[in-house]
C-alpha cells in the first residue's frame, strides 16, 4: 500500500487506496468507535493490574505461602511484565500498526487472565509452592498485556479525532472505574463465598478476561453482519426502472463520445497520476525516526522524567493508607473490611478523574500538572509537619486531597502529554518508553519507602515525598511546552503533506528520467506507519 493521508477532523477514517485499481480500502473504526476500544482496554488493564492484591488476600486462606517471597513474586512478576509491554506494546503501535498491536496485547490479556485463574489445577501442578510460581508465571504475562495497552490507548484516542486533550483523559479516567469494580467485585465474591473459599480468587482473577472477550465478540458480530449486507443483498432494479435507465443512457451516449474526445488529452495527465500513486518511497527505521524527532531530549526529561518521579511519590498515599483507614474505620481485621476499605479508597479518587475530564480543553495540560505537583508538595507537607498532632477528620481530609490533586493533575497529564508531544512516527514508540518510565518509579517506589519509613519515619518520608513534588513541579516548568489539540493535529497534516509532496517530486523525477541512485534521497514516513 502507499502512504495515505487523513484529516483530524475524520470521523469516519474512509481512506482510499491508491492503487491503480481505483478501489477503497475498507472504513477504519469510527471516532466513537476508538475511543471505546481505548476506554474498555484501559479499564481491563486497571482491574487486572490492581486485583491481585485482594486475590492474594483470599488465597493465603486456602494456600498459606511457605514465606513471604511467594507473595512478594506474584505481586512484582506482573510490574515487570508491564515494563517489557509498555516498550514492546509502544513499538508494536509503530511497526504493526495502532490497531494491530491493541489486537494483540488485549488477546495476550484475555488469555493470561483467564489462565491465572485456573493456576495449579490446569497443569497438574501440586502444593502450595507450585500454586504461586504458576500464578506469578502468567501475572507476568498479564503484565505484558496490561503493559501494552498504556501507549496504544492513549495514541488511539489522540488520533482519533480533534478533541484529543478531552477524549485522552476520558479514556484514562476507566482506570478509576476500573479500581472500584476490583473493590466491588472483591466485597460481593467475598459475602457470597467466604474468605476461605477456593472460588472467589479464581472468579476475580477470571473475571479480567470478561473486558477483552467483549471487544473480541464485538469485533466477531460486526464482521458478520458486514458480510451479510453485501452487494448480493441489495434489491436489483425493477425491469420498468431499468428500461428507463437504457432509454437515458442511449440518449446521453452521444453527448458521452463528445466529452470522451476533449478528456483524451488528460490521459497522459492521469498516467502519470497514476504512476505517482503506485511509487513507495524507501522506508526509513523507526531509530532514524526517533533520532530526527525535534528537541527529543528536551521532550523525554520533560514526559518520561515526569511521570517517573510522579509513580515514586505516588506510593507515599500507598504507605499512607493504612494509617488513615485505620484511623477512620478502625483495624482491618477480615478481608470483607479490606474490600470494604478499598471501596471506600476508590470513591475518593474518582472526584479527580472526572474534574480532568472537565478541565482539560479549558485549563492546558502543563497547568494542570504544574499545580497538581505543587498542592502536592503543600499536602505532603502539611502532613509530614503535621503527622502526630492530626485529628481523625484532618487526616481522612488531607489523604482525599493528596488523591484528588493526583488524579485532577499528574496521574492523568503524565499520561496524556507522550501523545500529544511526540510526532507520529514514533509517538507509539517514545509514549512506551515514558510509560515504562514511570513503572520503573513504581518500582522504586516500592522497594524504597518500607526500608525509609523504618529509618526515618512516616513524617519524614511525607517530607521527601514533598521535596520529588518540587523537582517535578520544575521539570514540568522548565521541558513541558504548553500544547493543544489543534497543534498536533495540524503536526499530524504536515507530516502527511511532507510525505505527498515527496513522493510527488520522486515520480516527476522517474518520469523525466532525471533520477539516479547518486540523487540526494528525500526521507519519508516509514512502512510501518501505513494505516492499519
Amino acid at each position: 500500500p502507499t502512504e495515505e493521508s487523513s484529516s483530524c477532523q475524520d470521523t469516519t477514517h474512509d481512506y482510499s487506496d491508491t492503487r491503480s485499481t481505483g478501489r477503497k480500502l475498507p472504513k477504519r473504526n469510527s471516532t466513537p468507535a476508538d475511543i471505546r476500544l481505548s476506554m474498555v482496554s484501559n479499564f481491563s488493564a486497571a482491574y487486572n493490574t490492581i486485583n491481585i492484591s485482594l486475590a492474594l488476600a483470599l488465597m493465603q486462606s486456602v494456600y498459606p505461602p511457605a514465606d513471604s517471597s511467594d507473595i512478594t513474586t506474584c505481586s512484582s512478576a506482573l510490574i515487570a511484565g508491564m515494563i517489557l509491554g509498555q516498550l514492546g506494546g509502544g513499538l508494536l503501535g509503530d511497526w504493526l500498526g495502532r490497531h494491530m498491536a491493541m489486537a494483540m496485547v488485549m488477546s495476550l490479556q484475555v488469555g493470561a487472565a483467564f489462565f491465572s485463574a485456573w493456576s495449579g489445577i490446569m497443569v497438574g501442578t501440586s502444593g502450595t509452592r507450585n500454586v504461586y510460581t504458576e500464578l506469578a508465571g502468567w501475572r507476568f504475562l498479564l503484565g505484558v498485556g496490561c503493559g501494552g495497552v498504556y501507549p496504544l490507548a492513549a495514541t488511539i484516542t489522540a488520533e482519533s479525532s480533534s478533541e484529543k486533550e478531552k477524549n485522552v483523559a476520558l479514556t484514562f479516567s476507566m482506570q478509576g472505574v476500573g479500581y472500584l469494580a476490583v473493590s466491588l467485585v472483591a466485597y460481593s465474591l467475598t459475602r457470597q463465598f467466604g474468605e476461605k473459599s477456593d472460588l472467589a480468587w479464581r472468579l476475580l482473577l477470571g473475571l479480567g478476561s470478561l473486558p477483552g472477550l467483549m471487544l473480541i465478540a464485538s469485533r466477531i458480530y460486526r464482521r458478520k453482519v458486514a458480510s451479510v449486507i453485501s452487494p448480493r443483498s441489495i434489491t436489483q432494479p425493477h425491469p420498468s426502472q431499468q428500461a428507463t435507465q437504457e432509454v437515458i443512457a442511449s440518449a446521453s451516449q452521444h453527448d458521452v463520445e463528445t466529452e470522451l474526445l476533449g478528456e483524451v488529452d488528460k490521459l497522459s495527465d492521469f498516467n502519470k497520476l497514476q504512476k505517482q500513486a503506485q511509487i513507495r518511497l524507501k522506508p526509513t527505521s523507526l531509530i532514524e525516526q526517533i533520532c530526527n524527532e525535534p528537541n527529543l531530549s528536551h521532550k523525554l526529561i520533560g514526559t518520561a522524567g515526569c511521570w517517573l518521579l510522579f509513580d515514586i511519590i505516588f506510593y507515599g498515599n500507598a504507605l499512607f493508607q493504612p494509617v488513615v483507614l485505620s484511623a477512620a474505620f478502625g483495624e482491618s481485621e477480615t478481608i470483607l473490611d479490606i474490600s470494604r476499605d478499598s471501596i471506600f479508597i476508590s470513591l475518593m479518587a474518582l472526584p479527580g478523574y472526572f474534574v480532568s475530564v472537565a478541565m482539560v480543553g479549558r485549563q492546558s495540560l502543563k497547568r494542570i500538572q504544574l499545580q497538581g505537583f505543587m498542592c502536592m508538595a503543600v499536602l505532603y507537607t502539611i502532613i509530614g509537619v503535621k503527622f502526630g498532632s492530626l485529628n481523625r477528620f484532618s487526616l481522612l481530609g488531607l489523604y482525599g486531597l493528596t488523591f484528588f490533586f493526583s488524579n485532577y493533575g499528574p496521574n492523568s497529564t503524565t499520561f496524556m502529554l507522550p501523545s500529544m508531544t511526540f510526532s507520529r512516527p514514533c509517538r507509539s514508540t517514545l509514549n512506551g518508553v515514558c510509560a515504562a518510565s514511570g513503572k520503573c518509579g513504581a518500582l522504586l517506589g516500592s522497594s524504597i519507602f518500607l526500608p525509609l519509613a523504618s529509618w526515618l519515619g512516616n513524617a519524614q518520608v511525607m517530607i521527601l515525598c514533598a521535596m520529588v513534588s518540587v523537582i517535578a513541579a520544575i521539570l514540568t516548568s522548565f521541558f513541558i511546552d504548553d500544547i493543544t489539540s489543534s497543534e498536533t493535529c495540524l503536526d499530524d497534516e504536515n507530516e502527511v503533506n511532507r510525505t505527498s509532496s515527496e513522493a510527488h517530486l520522486l515520480a516527476l523525477q522517474e518520469e523525466d528520467n532525471s533520477y539516479s541512485p547518486n540523487m540526494p534521497k528525500t526521507t519519508s514516513v516509514p512502512t510501518f506507519l501505513d494505516f492499519e
